[in-house]
């Protein structure tokens, strides 16, 4: 299993495993406090991130070498995470997740980041595929694999509960001779 460096920079942004701290947490809190109705929109954790202290499962596993969990940091601040939320190594495929917070929408950041981790999956983890999953009313992520080339491959009907409610998600992909294609 690969190690994942601390900290991976890229242009206007660093992904970072950030050491946790109530400081930290309490920070990551404020985030999510302040613009709860909008991140709840698509995120089921929103809704048991009701204190700093919750924040503190996410930071520890983040921190960790073993797991792909970064933050985003841009301008000096956590503005979103980015990670593999799913992975298989015996298919050599993985599921990209990601967040940003609202105010940081429409600068490219989540774009660039998604580049990062293709990076990351097909050159240094020797990956074939590469997908993400998204609700089918999320316009603005949807828009990230789409910018990026990635291949709509259907519908999965109602397929992720979001507070009891079935939704339908968009899966998108990439393979490595794609990939390899468009560097």
């Amino acid at each position: 299993m690969m190690e994942y460096p601390k900290i991976i920079k890229s242009g206007g942004f660093i992904l970072e495993k950030v050491k946790p701290s109530f400081e930290v947490a309490r920070y990551l809190f404020e985030l999510v406090d302040k613009q709860r109705a909008y991140m709840a929109e698509w995120l089921n954790w929103v809704d048991v991130s009701n204190c700093p202290e919750d924040m503190y499962p996410h930071l520890n596993k983040s921190y960790e070498t073993k797991n792909s969990n970064y933050y985003i940091i841009f301008e000096n601040k956590i503005v979103g995470s980015i990670s593999f939320v799913a992975f298989s190594e015996a298919n050599k495929m993985a599921e990209i997740g990601y967040w940003l917070s609202r105010d940081y929408n429409g600068r490219g950041i989540v774009t660039n980041a998604v580049k990062v981790f293709e990076v990351l999956g097909f050159k240094d983890l020797g990956l074939n595929r590469i997908e993400i999953r998204v609700d089918v009313d999320n316009k603005k992520s949807r828009a990230i694999p789409e910018r990026l080339g990635y291949v709509s491959e259907g519908i999965l009907r109602k397929s992720y509960i979001l507070r009891g409610v079935p939704r339908d998600i968009v899966v998108y992909s990439k393979l490595k001779s794609e990939w390899e294609k468009g560097k």
